[in-house]
């Protein structure tokens, strides 16, 4: 039986397919992992993030809260565009041959300027947004910035 089996591996075609497999498998179970710990890591997004802190509002301050950043939402869809392709500029100079050092700093300060920009345009429709709330409002708020996504 044992030969049989050490035969069956020593086969080159098979032996091929079975590392072959193997290896297809392991790189899409971490391609799947990655998936979830990033979904998991950083949350559903701008939409999430709106959700969680207005889920504790009164009706009242939860309908102006999302009145303010709906209309500010154009902004954070154009910020997020524009980062979005300083981060693909900033990987085609990454994987670009030959190594380009200063080409990929350049890509990297512009990305940093975008992050900035897209975090600053979300700071500023946040605080326009909580200027509306009731002081209770602003307390629940400060609770689940706190608490952090779940």
């Amino acid at each position: 039986m044992m030969q049989r089996w050490s035969s069956w591996l020593l086969e080159p075609w098979r032996t091929r397919a079975l590392w072959l497999s193997v290896a297809v498998n392991l790189f899409c179970g971490a391609l799947i992992a990655g998936h979830v710990l990033h979904e998991r890591e950083n949350g559903p997004g701008i939409d999430g993030a709106m959700e969680r802190l207005s889920q504790d509002l009164t009706p009242d301050d939860a309908n102006r809260f999302r009145l303010v950043m709906a209309a500010e939402r154009p902004w954070f869809d154009q910020s997020r565009r524009q980062l979005n392709a300083a981060r693909e500029e900033l990987a085609r100079s990454i994987a670009q041959e030959p190594w380009n050092e200063p080409v990929v700093r350049v890509r990297m300060v512009a990305f940093q300027a975008r992050w900035l920009e897209t975090s600053s345009r979300f700071g500023d429709g946040l605080v326009l947004a909580l200027s509306t709330l009731s002081a209770d409002g602003r307390a629940h708020v400060a609770t689940a910035t706190l608490r952090g996504p779940r």
